[in-house]
């Protein structure tokens, strides 16, 4: 079988080419087409993607904001050609001291040591936004409904437009491996990142999380699924209990559940190293976060958050946190959560003893749908208002 970087890189520039076996139709779209030639080197100080790495590990080398930080509204100068001030549909990327937001019908971008001074770009996008964008090769891909656009960073110039979309409302949707571009939005595809060339594969998701060599996703209707680089199925677990991204690391994937149930699973084989009902944790669909040998399981819809051991499940530490949507982000000896209702708290690693927490009244957050770390700071998604707040 023909391997997808071959299949990728022998396409011309006409429509579609049928195939055997495992391999779906390839495409390219060509309509205000420019190719990518930058570099491809990882963007310094970077939160690329959704989670920070294409395992959704949540793991960042960022330090927490100050204790007497203080809160800056990201979109007050982001307006649209009525003078509206536009909202943030999904969590930002971050590299360099720049933030892209998805904002209300496309992409901004704004520098993080100057917000006041508005975005220094943005862009409309035909398509709209409808997930967390991802950053590389100096360039960002806005994953739309129905297409995938890439822009240039610096001006936002944009190079193509793919037609393959991400049809569920999620961050983690698409996600970056070598040049290739993986997008879930229902169906599985592959996009050279150069091109915009589009591989579509036997494989389907709503979510999905990458290690070298294989694509993790899951269906709220299916279950947890593990694909080869070309689509082919490798293993599936059946359920209609997840929600949230899988995360990857070191050769296991890590999901938790509708349920408030966490489970490790071999990343080769799909057998369950084990799964263990939270006590407090409740509907959590965007995904847990992994570093080292612990694992960390947000509250969800509950009332607890915990921190597990990776190797056996057994809860290390729990915390009242109230309810916690979003992923959280963990730092060197620190784990961060955005308590929905109640702030941004950070803990300590091992022990789960809080450190600071930055509340809701005292900094007139919305209520907090998720975080992205930046040097010595958060960005602070407001997800039920679609506000956006640097804590600095």
């Amino acid at each position: 079988m023909p391997s997808r970087r071959a299949l990728l890189s022998a396409i011309g520039t006409t429509a579609s080419v049928g195939t055997a076996g495992c391999v779906g139709r390839i495409r390219r779209e060509l309509r205000g087409y420019t190719p990518i030639e930058g570099p491809c080197d990882d963007p310094p100080g970077a939160w690329p993607t959704a989670g920070g790495d294409p395992g959704r590990t949540g793991r960042t080398t960022t330090v927490p904001p100050a204790p007497d930080a203080t809160a800056v509204d990201l979109l007050a100068s982001i307006r649209d050609d009525n003078g509206q001030q536009q909202h943030a549909l999904s969590l930002p990327v971050v590299a360099d001291g720049t933030a892209y937001l998805p904002v209300t019908g496309g992409l901004a971008a704004v520098a993080l040591d100057a917000p006041i001074n508005g975005p220094m770009w943005n862009r409309d996008l035909e398509d709209g936004m409808t997930a967390t964008p991802l950053l590389a090769c100096e360039a960002v891909f806005a994953p739309g409904m129905n297409q995938l656009a890439a822009l240039d960073q610096t001006l936002g110039d944009q190079y193509w437009r793919a037609d393959v979309g991400s049809h569920h409302r999620n961050d983690a949707t698409i996600a970056a491996l070598d040049d290739t571009i993986y997008v879930a939005g229902g169906g599985l595809a592959a996009v050279d990142i150069r091109t915009g060339t589009v591989q579509e594969l036997e494989g389907a998701g709503e979510t999905l999380a990458l290690d070298d060599d294989s694509v993790y996703t899951t269906r709220s209707d299916a279950g947890i699924f593990a694909y080869d680089l070309n689509g082919e199925e490798r293993w599936h677990i059946s359920s209609k209990e997840v929600r949230g991204s899988p995360s990857v690391l070191d050769g296991t994937v890590w999901v938790a559940d509708y349920h408030g149930t966490a489970s490790a699973i071999d990343a080769k084989t799909g057998e369950v190293h084990w799964s263990h009902s939270l006590p407090g944790v409740n509907k959590v669909d965007a995904g847990l976060a992994v570093a080292g040998d612990e694992v960390f399981v947000p509250a969800g819809t509950g009332t607890t958050s915990v921190a597990l051991d990776a190797a056996t499940g057994e809860i290390r530490w729990a915390v009242d946190t109230g309810i916690v949507t979003g992923r959280p982000v963990v730092g060197d000896d620190w784990v961060a959560f955005g308590r929905t209702n109640d702030g941004v708290s950070v803990y300590d690693r091992s022990t789960g003893e809080e450190r600071i927490t930055w509340s809701r009244a005292e900094h007139h957050f919305g209520m907090i749908g998720g975080l992205v770390p930046v040097e010595e700071g958060f960005v602070i998604w407001e997800g039920p208002s679609l506000g956006l707040s640097l804590l600095r």
